[in-house]
């Protein structure tokens, strides 16, 4: 797919990202060729991601953002995405962590919905989630938010409710 200047993208890890750019790079003593530039959203530091367009597999790992009805679309399914809990947690980190990599999101909302369902489970016991999977759980909900904020035209502070709204009223 070919994007241009201005898209709004989802790039592997680094979430929500605008295409700022289109240009030659040249890196040390290689040959300038064409680079994405992106800049990604909802981030707070100044940061920019190059990716060759001749690298079919980088390219392949941007996706366009979703729109609005298939944001709606999500939403109105979340609770019919459902993913097991996988107790090696070797396992589950590899597991979880492709799922994330892999963009689809409703596997992404599958995997936000066990951990938070573990999370539950663990803080009646008076325990609490490893850090693991609070991170896979934080860098899920980092991508989903940021992503359902641009397709739904609203603040990123805004996601929660507005997903809580929405479940409510189905």
């Amino acid at each position: 797919m070919d994007y241009s200047v201005g898209d709004t993208v989802v790039y592997g890890g680094s979430g929500v990202c605008e295409i700022s750019e289109i240009k030659d790079v040249s890196f040390g003593r290689e040959r300038p060729q064409k680079y994405y530039i992106l800049k990604p959203l909802f981030v707070n530091q100044a940061m920019v991601v190059y990716v060759p367009m001749k690298n079919e597999n980088l390219v392949a790992k941007m996706q366009p953002i979703i729109s609005r009805d298939e944001a709606i679309n999500l939403i109105k399914d979340i609770n019919n995405m459902n993913i097991d809990w996988i107790e090696d947690r070797n396992l589950r980190k590899d597991t979880y962590n492709d799922i994330l990599s892999s963009g689809e999101r409703k596997d992404i909302i599958a995997v936000i919905r066990v951990i938070n369902s573990r999370r539950k489970i663990l803080e009646e016991d008076g325990k609490t989630l490893n850090m693991q999977d609070e991170k896979i759980l934080y860098e899920a909900q980092k991508r989903m938010d940021a992503e359902f904020a641009v397709a739904l035209d609203i603040g990123i502070e805004d996601v929660y409710e507005y997903i809580e709204k929405a479940k409510s009223a189905s």
